[in-house]
């Protein structure tokens, strides 16, 4: 066997490698996975190198989070934006108060209230954020990103352009166009924005992340450009539908890029959310109403043939099933090119006949099953809003899976683990909202790199692919329903170390 003598070569050893029973090694050379085999074996032909002790962990390729929204899951890891996630009513309430006393007037923006998880179950209101902040505007944004609620001082800031239709005064409540007219207006700076782009790259590698899809606007390609093979963090950006003709113009397609930033599709929202009661139904909400299609079907007809024509691949979120059919329908009537991997989002409430539809037209279903660990089952946000029986019809991953349809898995930010989502996926309510871990760990690794167009570099384990990696605690596969239990120790992108868990034993060649 040749030797090797180059300390840009790293040996991880003593642990069980992920698709490989017979392996407890595997070797990278520079960015690339050289071999995977017996450490006695791969040892021996290496004369200068790093050896990483991998302390009887698991070693699996780098997560892939298909469907985030980074600059806002980074605006609140780097506290710009307010969290709010998992507090109670009281609790929300409090820290925002507290934000607005030491923020003096300026706007307070908070994020990730969730009512499903409150005694009354009830959105907050314009009345609410008075009491506690008469004085400085401040709106607070529910965790989907489809509603808000806004004070009177936040009220008077909504812009003209803002579609009355979705704005409700009396409560304070703004849904989907209105929501992102009002949150456009408070931008953070050029420093603000480099301070979430560090703070969540740093959150996905301590999640074991190693590549995104991130659903931005176009404005925030040029932060994102920053710095950002220092960040260690792949990214395709998929900028909203309002960017297109701009990009298209300058001859920009799907897939321009280098390996740090791309570009991935075109955007679209179909429709909004369960947890707004706004996703387009055709059976009515228990609250009553079918929800919205935010689209003319001639509107989206045109955009996608658009797109199709020049060479970009949609994304089109679509949530209940009116608006699944509308997209459907859409793409039947172009017979949109297939190799372009349209993709539709979220896919929670389809119609049974709907998903041989999407087969046959070459379709790609990306979906977020922490939605159904979050709000599917008894007593859940999906049972108040839809009633039990179409609780038990949704997000169906395993008809999807058995069908074959092309599957990739993300989180929406809601939260952005895999391990949760891995839990959602295999721990769902009912049978049909169930895969095995292997079979979901599939969809969080080589789906994201299908459907982002790079199978060829990443989402495996196997020589000559680019050595982004995840260490976990155990096996997998040992304890399956534990998944949400494993702990991530080490993340490698581009063959560097990016995070470890406690200490890390790297030596030379002894």
């Amino acid at each position: 066997m040749t030797q090797m003598s180059d300390l840009q070569t790293t040996l991880f050893y003593n642990g069980d490698i992920y698709g490989y029973p017979q392996a407890n090694a595997l070797l990278v050379e520079r960015d690339r996975i050289r071999s995977i085999g017996r450490y006695d074996e791969l040892r021996a032909g290496l004369l200068d190198g790093h050896l990483i002790d991998l302390n009887g962990g698991c070693l699996l390729p780098g997560f892939i989070d298909a469907h985030i929204h980074l600059i806002h899951t980074g605006l609140v890891e780097s506290g710009w934006r307010i969290d709010l996630a998992n507090r109670s009513r009281a609790e929300v309430l409090e820290i925002l108060a507290q934000a607005a006393t030491a923020r003096d007037g300026e706007w307070v923006v908070g994020y990730g209230w969730d009512e499903s998880t409150w005694v009354d179950r009830a959105y907050l209101t314009m009345e609410e954020l008075d009491r506690i902040s008469p004085h400085a505007p401040l709106m607070a944004i529910r965790l989907d990103g489809h509603l808000l609620t806004v004070n009177r001082k936040g009220m008077e800031r909504i812009p003209a352009a803002a579609p009355d239709a979705l704005i409700d005064r009396k409560r304070g409540l703004l849904r989907e166009g209105a929501v992102s007219a009002l949150v456009n207006t408070v931008k953070p700076d050029r420093r603000a924005m480099s301070d979430a782009l560090d703070a969540v790259a740093g959150l996905c590698h301590r999640l074991g992340i190693t590549s995104v899809h991130t659903m931005s606007r176009l404005e925030h390609f040029e932060a994102m450009m920053m710095e950002r093979s220092d960040r260690k963090l792949r990214i395709t950006i998929c900028p909203e539908v309002a960017s297109f003709e701009k990009l298209s113009a300058v001859g920009l397609k799907t897939g321009y890029g280098d390996p740090w930033l791309r570009f991935g599709g075109i955007k679209i929202f179909a429709d909004g959310s369960i947890g707004a009661a706004n996703a387009a139904v055709s059976e009515p909400f228990l609250s009553g109403g079918l929800g919205e299609l935010n689209h003319e079907t001639e509107t989206l007809c045109q955009w996608v043939q658009k797109a199709d024509r020049s060479g970009w691949q949609t994304i089109i979120h679509a949530i209940g099933d009116r608006a699944i059919e509308q997209v459907i329908g859409v793409h039947e009537a172009l017979g949109t090119d297939a190799s372009l991997r349209h993709r539709i989002e979220h896919f929670e409430l389809p119609q049974r006949p709907q998903l041989e539809r999407v087969k046959s037209a070459g379709l790609h279903l990306s979906m977020q099953p922490n939605f159904t660990a979050n709000w599917s089952g008894s007593d859940s946000l999906y049972v108040d809003r839809l009633g039990t029986k179409r609780d038990q019809l949704s997000n169906p991953l395993r008809l999807i899976h058995d069908l074959e349809i092309p599957l990739a898995f993300g989180s929406d930010g809601m939260p952005p683990s895999p391990l949760y989502g891995l839990h959602g996926a295999t721990q769902g309510a009912y049978p049909e909202q169930r895969l095995t871990l292997e079979e979901a760990l599939a969809r969080y690794t080589e789906g994201g790199a299908y459907f982002g167009f790079s199978e060829t570099e990443t989402g495996r384990l196997a020589p000559g692919m680019k050595a982004d990696l995840v260490v976990l605690d155990e096996h997998p596969l040992e304890h399956p329903a534990a998944i949400a239990e494993r702990t991530v120790m080490m993340t490698v992108v581009d063959g560097e170390i990016v995070y470890t868990n406690g200490e890390t034993r790297t030596e030379g060649r002894e």
